[in-house]
């Protein structure tokens, strides 16, 4: 299915503005308008429009109507957003800043009820009673500090209030998927104390089967996930939350299948002699008092996270006895954070203050089984402790009534402990590492109307440093040093037609010095870690969002991303894997970085209670490693919905993936073969939900 992107996008805006509707009434123009979205990119609450950002936001009833279900689901309805996904590896790669493989940090932060999530491990999460979900481009790293270098996904989960209200939800699809979601929230006392609990589980035997024994759950998956929010408002002032969620997964990993070379199976086979899984348990409690007065709003957010991973993986991934391996890995996160912030409520002059400090104490246990020859090569065992504390500070200066200058600073500072020990090759070595940085940003935004507002903005993110767990090399592999990044950004932000039609542009340009980037040691001949390269990414936004009839919805979005290597001078192994050699990476795609992606929505909620929605996402092309060898080509993927909603009842069917697209999600070299795990097929089902 060939699509031209450049005629679908001039179809949509024609329509939208070539509608007869615009010429309604002024009572059913205000009926007509969009939604004022209320964000809190900036820790604060502002329009969204208002915001010199580009960012895409979804509230709940827009991730129910398009059926969003985790964080893989969201990002594919953001511009220039991707996701690479294997295995438990998670990283969201925002206008093609990526890692490096093997990476223990995602290039973009991730917080749930402004607490972060550090690993990239664990922030697939399943989404369920939230109230919204942030997607901010650009380095946040004055307000969010250190692994924000390409932008933040801020998670909000539902607050209960004076409103007694539920909601129980049951979904069936094909590969015998099941979901199940059952919330309720109210009043304990009136005006004083709140209860609210939310669950959700899901299971399916997944798409993939194991031609070697016939299995076909091979990558099946079970999550069970549940909140409880209580909330104190004692007086008017104050505002007081405890959060506490908890997650279990336990998936059967086995989905990477070769692609070329003598291996290779069609999608969705693969032939495997080993059950792998992967096994996931996380808990969180927060803690957020708020409290406000006439002129300032004060906050404090108190955060414990906590994050067992433990998975098996096919090394060599074929059904060959004679050459079986494995890599059982074992990963335990505890972290501890406290931040409070300080902001003005109202003036020319608006500003916000505050302190942050964490402890975040890892453990990283690889192993390397070698089971046809009967022993374990290595397994390094890595215990890493990190301290960091910042103060950071943003104000906004209005004069001339139109112009918006902000200026912001954070002074980060971090310490870490690393220690590895692998009692097999008889190695144990450590080393302290500390950093200190100031993270700058800059912007000015200029209302042209009360409609139209236009900014420019520069900002500076940094990707922490590390140590390189997964390999027994010698103490000057151990480690590595941040990696960090410079946005120059401008765009538009506008309303037409009485609020009817909405449409933003941003360019931008990112410059990445200190890369971080995997390749051969020169003298161990053992994949390492370095700051080798050098690399740039440039491209543009354009949204759209109109309401041209009662009940009608439509959007339309295109993101250009080039990002490439400016220096990358790799060792690598020759193609015989004989020698190692010179290989120079300038001027080539980062991975994982789409050169394009759009997405068309078009939805009708009737006053009688039908409804009908159809998605088209496309991406462009990208590669899966810095070589550029693994391609996934351009594709894009429909998805349709249609259903009935009564007062209290909902029912729909669905179609994901209508022309059963195939694509890939993780690519990439091995051996003289690709491999890669497949995007879900074409998958449909019904989902029945019952609102009180």
């Amino acid at each position: 299915m060939h699509i031209t992107v450049a005629k679908i996008l001039t179809t949509v805006v024609a329509t939208l503005l070539c509608s007869n509707a615009y010429g309604d009434s002024l009572e059913e123009e205000n009926v007509l308008q969009l939604e004022t979205v209320t964000v809190t990119a900036q820790k604060k609450e502002e329009n969204v429009q208002e915001v010199p950002i580009s960012m895409d936001v979804f509230s709940e009833m827009e991730m129910e109507d398009a059926r969003i279900l985790d964080t893989p689901d969201m990002v594919r309805f953001c511009l220039n957003v991707s996701m690479m996904e294997r295995s438990c590896e998670h990283i969201v790669v925002i206008r093609g800043i990526s890692p490096f493989r093997g990476t223990t940090y995602s290039n973009a932060g991730f917080y749930v009820d402004d607490v972060s999530y550090p690993l990239h491990y664990g922030q697939n999460i399943d989404f369920f009673d939230l109230e919204r979900a942030e997607v901010l481009k650009g380095p946040q790293g004055t307000l969010y500090g250190r692994n924000t270098e390409s932008g933040v996904i801020n998670i909000i989960t539902k607050q209960p209030d004076n409103q007694l209200s539920g909601k129980i939800l049951a979904e069936y699809g094909d590969y015998n998927s099941f979901r199940s979601v059952a919330n309720v929230s109210g009043p304990i006392v009136d005006d004083t104390l709140y209860l609210g609990g939310a669950f959700q589980y899901r299971s399916s035997d997944g798409y993939v089967e194991n031609e070697s024994n016939g299995d076909d759950r091979a990558a099946d998956l079970s999550h069970l996930a549940g909140r409880a929010t209580l909330r104190w408002t004692p007086s008017d002032p104050w505002d007081m939350s405890l959060i506490a969620d908890i997650m279990n997964a336990d998936d059967h990993g086995a989905e990477t299948r070769f692609l070329t070379g003598p291996h290779e199976t069609d999608p969705h086979k693969i032939r495997r002699d080993t059950d792998a899984y992967l096994k996931q348990n996380w808990n969180s409690q927060i803690m957020r008092v708020k409290y406000d007065s006439d002129a300032l709003r004060f906050l404090s957010v108190s955060g414990v996270l906590y994050q067992d991973l433990d998975k098996v993986n096919d090394c060599d991934m074929w059904d060959n006895p004679k050459d079986k391996k494995i890599n059982p890995t074992q990963l335990k996160e505890r972290q501890y954070s406290q931040e409070f912030r300080v902001s003005s409520q109202a003036g020319p002059f608006e500003w916000l203050g505050g302190l942050y400090g964490f402890i975040e104490k890892s453990r990283f246990n690889y192993k390397y089984e070698i089971i046809s020859a009967g022993k374990t090569y290595m397994n390094p065992i890595t215990d890493v402790d990190s301290t960091g504390c910042a103060a950071f500070g943003e104000g906004t200066y209005t004069f001339m009534d139109n112009f918006h200058l902000t200026a912001g600073l954070r002074l980060d500072h971090e310490e870490m402990e690393g220690n590895l020990k692998d009692p097999v090759q008889n190695k144990a070595y450590g080393k302290d590492l500390s950093y200190n940085e100031m993270l700058p940003k800059f912007s000015l935004s200029y209302d042209v109307s009360g409609d139209i507002m236009a900014y420019a903005s520069a900002s500076k993110g940094y990707l922490v440093g590390g140590y390189n767990w997964g390999l027994t090399g010698t103490l000057e592999t151990f480690t590595y040093e941040p990696e960090y990044t410079w946005n120059y950004e401008t765009g538009i932000k506008s309303s037409w037609l009485n609020d009817r039609l909405m449409a933003n542009l941003s360019v931008f340009y990112i410059s990445i010095d200190d890369k971080q980037v995997s390749e051969l040691h020169p003298t161990i001949a053992m994949t390492t870690i370095t700051n080798a390269a050098k690399a740039h990414s440039q491209g543009l936004e354009l949204e759209l969002t109109a309401r041209p009839l009662h009940g009608l919805d439509l959007s339309a979005g295109f993101g250009y991303n080039e990002a490439r290597f400016d220096r990358f001078m790799a060792t690598v192994w020759n193609d015989a894997g004989t020698a190692q050699v010179k290989k120079d990476y300038k001027d080539n795609y980062l991975p994982y970085a789409p050169k394009y992606t759009y997405n068309l929505s078009a939805q009708y909620r009737s006053l009688n209670g039908l409804f009908a929605r159809a998605d088209l996402l496309g991406t462009g092309p990208f590669y899966g490693d810095a070589e550029n060898e693994a391609e996934q080509k351009a594709y894009e993927i429909l998805s349709l919905r249609v259903g009935y909603e009564w007062n209290d009842f909902d029912l729909s069917f669905w179609i994901e993936n209508v022309f059963d697209a195939q694509y890939c999600t993780f690519l990439s070299p091995f051996q003289q073969s690709i491999v890669g795990i497949d995007g879900p097929p074409r998958t449909f089902g019904a989902t029945f939900t019952w609102r009180y």
